[in-house]
């Protein structure tokens, strides 16, 4: 029977085993370790640590690398949240366009040759006489008498007439118009469908007759009434200008008669009095959290209101310059000295001559507190010419100016201008070459006179930027 070693003796062999190798028989040096660094105090995590991955080290030769542990936040200390930076303020909107209110015109309707038709005496019939005729055949044609025959033609017995001789029968009836205020010769042609040579014919009126109110014009064979000539036009009816609604704060009120400054535009800054404050850097970071809210802007404009230590702005006076030492714009136009009656008269004179011969009515110069009279008025005959002045371009020629009727206008060399008011006619048209003594038009008394009369002025600009002003015409008319 073969005995096994028992547990007792193979542990006492290997303890020996153990014993014998921890007594080496050559020297080694034992490696040098360095101590890891003692372990970072953390909380205890709710969940198991991940072991961090070691990042690689890169040894360096002269220095010593030394590890120690991160700071750990307190846990009662919060997390500093940072604030985004305020929106940017949006700049002010304006304020909405609001257009002007249309023009308001109203209908303004004119009626012209207003005059009645009446009866009136007409010419008396007439009849050749012809070869075989006698008085008794010629009466009955003429719805006469033969008594009555011979006394109209003068006839003696035994009532001795000759082919050929005219006869006049009796008067006959016939229309007429009554000629009204500021009627003129063609304009009753036009309201009666015929020609102006009809109707002087008609009532043997010469080539410059005139028509004087309450005159009985007979209407030539073949009229046709088409009643007043009636004008309907648009006038624009004049409003006073819309002042925008601007709130006015009570807090202050300027006295009666004393210049203000005029109130800032909406959105731009209050004028100030002090000096202007140097400016700020730029900061680029954000500015620091604010801890009250922005105000609201407001939902509409605001007027400026200064604070009580704000001091009123006052009226800005300019400072008293003299013309020695004010500045000269160049190309600007410069107003020239008036010029004086003695160098008007020099100017002018053998320039013009009287464009109708007659009264003086009303001569140039303030007539009244408000009133004045740029021109002289002469008296003239309904129908007489009205001649040029002086040779010129015709600039102007119609009735749209008010309180001047029928007007022309001639533009002359050398900064001249003269004009021809309250015709009856107009004879010229726009941009027409006259010569000096050409008939323009004719006496009459359009545009509310009360007789025929030719209102004349004389204008006169002593350089092309300036403004023609009117001057007196005696200065230059001949004596």
């Amino acid at each position: 029977m073969t005995h096994s070693p028992t547990r007792p003796i193979l542990i006492l062999l290997a303890t020996s085993a153990l014993a014998a190798c921890a007594s080496p028989n050559f020297p080694i040096d034992p490696p040098v370790i360095n101590p890891p660094p003692p372990a970072r105090q953390a909380p205890p995590p709710a969940e198991p640590p991940r072991e961090a991955e070691p990042a690689p080290q890169v040894p360096r030769a002269a220095e010593r690398v030394e590890s120690r542990p991160l700071d750990t936040p307190p846990a009662s200390a919060p997390r500093q949240q940072i604030e985004p930076a305020p929106p940017a303020v949006q700049p002010q909107p304006a304020p909405a366009y609001t257009p002007p209110p249309a023009p308001t015109y109203r209908t303004v309707t004119t009626r012209s040759v207003t005059g009645k038709v009446v009866e009136v005496e007409g010419p008396a019939k007439t009849y050749t006489v012809k070869k075989g005729d006698n008085l008794e055949e010629i009466a009955e044609k003429l719805d006469t008498t033969v008594e009555q025959l011979a006394k109209d033609n003068k006839l003696k017995k035994p009532y001795v007439i000759h082919p050929g001789d005219d006869l006049k029968g009796p008067k006959t009836t016939a229309k007429a118009y009554t000629v009204g205020q500021g009627d003129t010769l063609f304009a009753i042609a036009r309201r009666f469908s015929v020609t102006a040579d009809a109707l002087r014919e008609e009532n043997d009126l010469g080539r410059n007759a005139t028509l004087r109110p309450g005159q009985k014009l007979r209407l030539p064979t073949g009229y046709k009434d088409k009643g007043p000539t009636v004008t309907t036009s648009r006038v624009q009816v004049d409003t006073p200008p819309r002042i925008p609604e601007r709130p006015v704060s009570p807090a202050r009120s300027e006295p009666r008669g004393t210049a203000t400054q005029p109130l800032p535009p909406i959105g731009s800054q209050p004028p100030r009095t002090t000096a202007p404050a140097p400016e700020t850097p730029v900061r680029t970071s954000p500015p620091p959290p604010r801890e009250e809210p922005a105000p609201a802007l407001p939902s509409r404009p605001q007027p400026y209101r200064p604070s009580a230590s704000t001091p009123a702005p006052r009226p800005y006076t300019p400072p008293a310059t003299s013309s020695a030492n004010r500045p000269v714009i160049t190309g600007a136009p410069v107003a020239s000295p008036p010029v004086s009656d003695a160098q008007v008269s020099s100017l002018g004179r053998g320039r013009f001559v009287w464009p109708v011969q007659g009264e003086v009515l009303s001569g140039f110069g303030p007539k009244g507190p408000s009133q004045r009279n740029d021109g002289i008025n002469i008296r003239g005959a309904a129908g007489d010419p009205v001649r040029a002045a002086a040779a010129g371009d015709v600039v102007y020629a119609g009735d749209q100016v008010p309180g001047f009727g029928n007007l022309v206008l001639v533009k002359h060399a050398d900064g001249w201008v003269t004009a021809y008011g309250h015709l009856s006619r107009i004879d010229v048209k726009m941009q027409q070459r006259v010569t000096q003594g050409q008939q323009i038009g004719q006496v009459g008394q359009t545009g509310g006179v009360s007789e025929p009369q030719l209102h004349f002025e004389v204008r006169y600009a002593p350089t092309p930027e300036e403004r023609a002003r009117p001057i007196d015409p005696a200065l230059v008319l001949p004596r």
